[in-house]
């Protein structure tokens, strides 16, 4: 076993494990309580996302204080001037091509209403009314910050002390698609495949802090249009509002949207 590690390591990872054992045994609690019609229950499960997440994050930090370990092992050091420039370049790019995405979507009714029926098991999370828009973007940014240190920075650092460069990048991928299995098994290998692309951005820059502003870029732009598209009033269905969001944003009427997702669209 490498000298580096602390019994704390594995009971990070252990930790992690059982978080997503939680939010496999919460969800479908929320499912339920989204075909009840039950108020407030999104509201109520995004903290059981939140809060954990922070908290692994939390302790990954203070453990690399604690054993006074370099920040470059978890992509948080300094890095190479031309390295940043080639990490923030590809995000650049990678935020555009999601905003570009967004345009061409609300632009086209009818590809915003087939995405309302291929958003699948992820629908129960998606938020339909105001409030909830504000709790999923802070889940949307507290994924794009916290699974980013976790999986892209402890357990690709972890995972590549056992295993070396290629075992920790396959063996970080395949866990970032695993833990979105309580979305459904559809969403593994597509959350693995966005976060393949978010390694690249990361190795690239030999830092965490763009691949940090993709991944949250993507849960807000992929959440917005999920409300855009599923949100409903008094006033219709949310396909319906879908609609006539898009011309209205068009010509820059204030009227609200319609509904978030959370990995669906970007992936």
């Amino acid at each position: 076993m490498p000298t580096s590690f602390v019994i704390w390591d594995h009971l990070l990872v252990l930790a992690l494990a059982g978080v997503v054992l939680l939010w496999c045994w919460r969800f479908p609690r929320l499912i339920r309580a989204d075909a009840a019609g039950t108020p407030g229950a999104r509201l109520s499960y995004y903290p059981v996302e939140i809060g954990p997440l922070w908290a692994l994050a939390v302790c990954v930090i203070a453990l690399w204080m604690a054993e006074r370990r370099p920040w470059g092992g978890l992509l948080l050091g300094a890095s190479a001037p031309w390295r940043l420039a080639l990490g923030w370049g590809l995000a650049a790019a990678y935020v555009w091509l999601t905003f570009w995405q967004r345009r061409n979507v609300l632009a086209r009714p009818g590809v915003l209403a087939r995405l309302v029926n291929a958003l699948g098991s992820a629908r129960p999370v998606l938020p339909r009314t105001r409030g909830e828009r504000s709790g999923f973007a802070a889940l949307s940014i507290t994924a794009g910050i916290c699974e980013e240190l976790l999986f892209r920075g402890f357990l690709l650092w972890y995972a590549t002390m056992w295993t070396g460069p290629v075992g920790g990048f396959l063996i970080s991928s395949a866990l970032f698609g695993v833990m979105h299995v309580y979305l459904g098994v559809k969403q593994v290998p597509r959350s693995a495949f966005v976060g393949i692309y978010f390694y690249v951005i990361a190795m690239a820059a030999g830092s965490l802090l763009p691949a940090m502003l993709c991944h949250a870029i993507t849960d807000l732009v992929s959440g917005d249009l999920g409300y855009r598209a599923l949100a409903t009033d008094a006033a219709g269905d949310g396909v319906d509002r879908a609609a006539g969001d898009s011309v209205a944003d068009s010509e820059g009427s204030a009227r609200p949207p319609t509904t978030d997702t959370k990995e669906r669209l970007a992936q």
